[in-house]
């Protein structure tokens, strides 16, 4: 049984290598093309090779499970084709023994997905977003600026530059009441190499009394906002986060009394990353023993890339919907992996 299992990951894992190289290298063309229409100014040739480069980590860690089910469909499909599966099964072995033969390599895949996602992923996708905006001049600001709220004070950043400079700042200071107290406006604010922020051109206003507005040309300001969480959370989406990152994003928010529901769902859709890739290794296997015993090795192909699709859509359906209705993140991770292993046990049992 050694050397079946020792065969068997053999088979599948070269069929995910594979997988992982076709979906990885047609998202880098596309990516690649796409980027080409921006080239203008500093931002060249050169420049867009640097981006990609350092976007490949992203886009494997994004194509993984789906990497993962192409492989096992098209790698279990090549020894059905070949009836070998019909031999192992006729010498005795089990759909269970294949099915735990066929995770091991899925399980090596993983890992090495869960290590990415923890060191390469964040740091490199920062990196590449901050390539492309330096080399564009372009702030790295959201849509609308960035607001903060820390205790009492509520803030919003204008402009917020990759080097740590924020501009054209706005604090509005409640009291306990959540009147309105005092109003601060700042031309820019820069982090010192001392780990302070200087503000510049400041003008405090109180708008609930007669006292006249005061400018200063430098003012400290003592916050335990970084550039690098400012960054973090702008250039790097919470699901690229790694779980370290989220969890201490998740803590600081809660203390400050704010909605960490974007990034608690970014939480626990990490943690669950893993077992998402194995629920649809389970149904690729189901399907070979089931649905795609007879097909050809384009339909299971094209029969993975549907079912990916599928998974994805779900995810992609339930994840906004907890954030608008309230319900707990974690279950609108769970909910696809249960469905695919539901639907995999279901289709096992059958076969057998």
């Amino acid at each position: 049984m050694r050397k079946l299992d020792l065969y068997l990951g053999k088979t599948v894992a070269s069929m995910m290598c594979l997988a992982s190289a076709g979906l990885v290298s047609l998202l880098v063309i596309f990516t690649f093309l796409d980027q080409l229409a921006d080239i203008k100014n500093d931002y060249t040739l050169l420049t867009v090779i640097q981006y990609v480069s350092y976007s490949t980590p992203r886009m494997f860690y994004e194509t993984l499970p789906y990497a993962v089910l192409i492989g096992s469909l098209t790698g279990l499909g090549l020894l059905a084709s070949s009836s070998e599966l019909m031999v192992m099964r006729v010498a005795g072995v089990s759909t269970w023994q294949i099915t735990l033969a066929t995770l091991k390599p899925a399980l090596l895949f993983v890992g090495m997905g869960l290590l990415i996602g923890e060191t390469l992923l964040p740091d490199f996708e920062r990196t590449a977003r901050v390539i492309r905006e330096d080399a564009m001049e372009y702030d790295i600001t959201p849509q609308g600026g960035f607001w903060h709220r820390e205790n009492d004070v509520f803030m919003q950043f204008g402009a917020v530059s990759h080097t740590g400079e924020l501009k054209n700042i706005n604090q509005y200071f409640l009291a306990e009441d959540q009147a309105l107290i005092k109003m601060r406006w700042a031309e820019r604010a820069n982090y010192t190499p001392g780990g302070d922020w200087v503000m510049s051109n400041v003008v405090d206003t109180w708008p609930a009394s007669n006292k006249p507005s005061e400018k200063y040309d430098k003012v400290p300001w003592e916050t335990s906002l970084t550039p690098n969480l400012i960054n973090t959370e702008i250039l790097v989406e919470p699901d690229k986060m790694s779980i370290i990152e989220l969890y201490d994003k998740m803590s600081y928010l809660k203390g400050q009394g704010l909605n960490a529901g974007k990034f608690e769902l970014g939480f626990w859709t990490k943690i669950l990353q893993p077992l998402a890739s194995l629920s649809l290794v389970f149904i690729a296997i189901s399907f070979i023993f089931g649905p795609l015993r007879e097909t050809t090795m384009g339909m299971r192909v094209v029969s993975g890339l549907v079912i990916g699709i599928m998974f994805k859509f779900v995810q992609d359906l339930l994840s906004p919907a907890s954030l608008v209705f309230g319900f707990p993140p974690i279950i609108a991770t769970t909910i696809p992996i249960l469905i695919c292993i539901g639907i995999g046990f279901y289709l096992l049992k059958r076969a057998n």
